[in-house]
C-alpha cells in the first residue's frame, strides 16, 4: 500500500512540475500583405490551427495587421507562428513575446 501511495504522490508531483514548465505565452506579430477583407480572417485561421494556440486576435490597418496570439510554449514557439503566416503568404515578424521561460518580455526592433 505504501508503494502505491508513494507512486501516486510522485506522479502528482511530476504532473504539477510539467504544468509549471509549460506556461501560457502571448506573442504579438506584425503581419504584412493584409490588404483585403478576407486576409485578416485567413491569418486568424492559420494561427488558430497551430498546435498549442489558445486564442488569436487580428487587427488590420492599412495593409498590415497586428496578430496577438496566446499559446502554450511547450507546443509551439512565437517564431513558428510567424513562419506559419509567412508560409500562407502573409510575411510576419515577432514584435513582442511576453511570458517567456525567464518571465521576461522580448521586443523585436
Amino acid at each position: 500500500m505504501k508503494t502505491a501511495l508513494g507512486a501516486a504522490v510522485t506522479a502528482s508531483i511530476l504532473l504539477i512540475a510539467g504544468a509549471a514548465i509549460a506556461a501560457p505565452r502571448t506573442a504579438t506579430l506584425q503581419v504584412e500583405n493584409v490588404s483585403c477583407v478576407t486576409c485578416a480572417p485567413i491569418v486568424k485561421k492559420v494561427l488558430s490551427r497551430m498546435p498549442g494556440v489558445n486564442q488569436v486576435a487580428v487587427v488590420e490597418r492599412g495593409g498590415t495587421a497586428t496578430a496577438t496570439v496566446n499559446f502554450d510554449d511547450s507546443t509551439v514557439t512565437a517564431e513558428a507562428l510567424a513562419q506559419a503566416t509567412t508560409n500562407a503568404g502573409y510575411p510576419s515578424t515577432v514584435k513582442e513575446a511576453m511570458g517567456s521561460a525567464t518571465g521576461a518580455t522580448v521586443v523585436a526592433r
